[in-house]
């Protein structure tokens, strides 16, 4: 984010929420918001976006990753009614090529969301524990701190925060084996740190960034 003349890291979790919120409203893959928001992160690491076009690039790594993983993704059409029409399909098709252009059309990524469905395996496939740790997965695209760590590790902290705030906290060490890394934790007090979570709803707000 150093080389963003106008960006802030700020200006990227505001756009990451309303992605989320998109995501919802189509019910797409969990796939596809973790690859979208890695594709979001490598473009803004090579290139500089002013935030006139911050939106255009956020819903055209969407539009991209629906491609990847869904197997009947939305029209171009469809994201553009999310975005409140703010640009033309012209200018997303062009985007779209610009930004494949720049990654060298490369789309590979290890999901963290396949990473969590493989130490599920290992807790059993408990179901309030994994929908958990998918939640604990959703704030962490936002969070621009935990870019730099490893899918497999986001997936094992998010599985372990889950089953800790269920009161499971026999996280064993064959667990942690299934995403092939070991997990060190350390938490702080309440009075020092706080979250504070709001669920995304159905209906999608206009994406609005602050002057």
């Amino acid at each position: 984010m150093d080389n963003q003349k106008d960006l802030a890291w700020k200006m990227r979790g505001i756009l990451t929420d309303w992605l989320i919120q998109v995501h919802t409203r189509f019910r797409l893959l969990p796939e596809t918001l973790y690859l979208a928001v890695n594709i979001i992160d490598r473009f803004l690491s090579a290139r500089v976006v002013s935030l006139a076009k911050l939106q255009l690039v956020g819903i055209t790594c969407m539009f991209l990753a629906a491609k990847v993983e869904e197997i009947v993704a939305p029209s171009a059409t469809n994201f553009l009614y999310c975005a409140d029409s703010s640009y033309t399909e012209a200018e997303i098709l062009q985007a779209e090529k610009y930004i494949l252009k720049t990654l060298d059309w490369n789309m590979g990524y290890p999901n963290p969301i396949n990473f969590l469905r493989r130490v599920s395996k290992a807790d059993e496939y408990n179901v309030q524990a994994r929908t958990v740790a998918k939640y604990f997965l959703e704030i962490e695209c936002v969070e621009w701190r935990l870019i730099a760590a490893p899918p497999s590790l986001l997936a094992a902290a998010s599985m372990w925060l889950a089953r800790f705030v269920l009161g499971k906290e026999d996280w064993v060490r064959h667990s942690m084996m299934r995403v092939g890394c070991v997990v060190i934790i350390t938490f702080s007090s309440p009075r020092h740190q706080t979250w504070h979570t709001t669920r995304p709803t159905l209906r999608v707000p206009s994406f609005r960034l602050p002057i």
